[in-house]
């Protein structure tokens, strides 16, 4: 089945650069995702992770010197309150660090140990000392712990995320790139194929589909018809007002032969200021309006500088009493010269 091409370049080359673009604007925001994520996920995390250990370490020392008399527990202590304050911080800022089904585990050891060190502030006696300082050593630790298996849980959804979305947008370029690659070739096929002046289907394409229309009519038997024209007096425009005007009646006609022809037709440049449109699946009768409808359009809006621009064909069927479709081209083109010596300006049936 021939299927007809119809592509604007400009329409392509805009397509195709807004897909590439498309492409590019996929892998910025793929990458700044998973930044942005990492992000989110880990950093307060190993902060929280961070300050929980910072506070571990800090109420064994802090406890060893408040024993000895030291000064310095003061500036130990000032320093582990700050932890605290720090990871309510990042707690009220940010509750998504610690996961809904992780909240009543986390807070459960979380308010122990601070109440736990609420105590150790107000502890007097060495012995009592020492043993909340092993309490809280081991509840810090717990904590540390299990931040560190939430992080790891996290890590492990967010990689499983990661990964999703790194499927997804291959995926996506992957079509972006097979529809990239389909609208060059597409663009490709139809320069190969069409004429660039007139952007009509050019002769090569032409020999191909009047051969493909020849095999189908040997399996089907059903015939198809074709109507070949030529501008009159064509020689006469370029010689008296130039080829660039002779070139602006080509564009117009084949303007024209497009519009009037119907969606199924194919119309071709045969070559210099001659036409051929193909009617698959078409007998003469069914052409005949369509070719004298295109005559009289052309007749009627066609001028340079008042002088009328006509065109003459030959239009015919080709059918089980044709030999060949270089018999059938032979007709056409009879016919074409018939209509020139018999006045110009008109239609004749082969």
């Amino acid at each position: 089945m021939y299927k007809k091409l119809k592509f604007s370049k400009s329409i392509i080359s805009t397509s195709i650069l807004f897909l590439l673009f498309s492409i590019l604007v996929i892998i910025f925001f793929n990458q700044i995702t998973i930044k942005n994520t990492l992000n989110n996920f880990t950093r307060y995390d190993s902060l929280l992770i961070n300050k929980l250990g910072q506070i571990r370490g800090g109420i064994q020392r802090y406890v060893k010197l408040k024993i000895i008399y030291n000064p310095k527990a003061f500036k130990v202590k000032k320093s582990i309150d700050n932890y605290f304050n720090d990871i309510e911080y990042y707690l009220k800022q940010y509750p998504q660090i610690i996961p809904n089904d992780y909240l009543i585990e986390f807070y459960g050891h979380y308010n122990s140990l601070i109440s736990l060190w609420k105590q150790i502030k107000l502890a007097k006696k060495e012995k009592e000392l020492i043993n909340f300082s092993e309490e809280a050593w081991k509840m810090a630790d717990n904590l540390t712990t299990l931040m560190e298996k939430i992080s790891e849980k996290k890590l492990i959804k967010l990689n499983q995320k990661i990964m999703f979305f790194t499927i997804l947008s291959f995926s996506i370029i992957v079509v972006l790139i097979f529809i990239v690659y389909l609208m060059v070739r597409s663009g490709l096929e139809k320069a190969t194929i069409t004429e660039p002046m007139t952007k009509l289907y050019n002769r090569f394409y032409f020999e191909h589909q009047i051969n493909y229309l020849y095999e189908k009519f040997k399996r089907t038997k059903k015939p198809f018809s074709a109507m070949l024209l030529d501008i009159d007096n064509f020689k006469q425009i370029n010689d008296t007002f130039g080829h660039h005007i002779g070139d602006e009646v080509l564009k117009k006609v084949a303007h024209i032969l497009q519009e009037e022809s119907r969606k199924t037709d194919m119309v071709f440049r045969y070559g210099g200021e001659e036409f051929i449109i193909l009617f698959p699946d078409s007998k003469i009768e069914e052409i005949k309006k369509v070719a004298e409808r295109i005559r009289k359009k052309i007749e009627q809006n066609i001028q340079v500088e008042k002088r009328i621009i006509t065109i003459s064909g030959g239009i015919g069927e080709f059918n089980e009493n044709m030999p060949s479709i270089q018999h059938f081209l032979r007709e056409l083109d009879n016919a074409l010269y018939t209509a020139k010596r018999t006045g110009k300006n008109k239609i004749i049936p082969i």
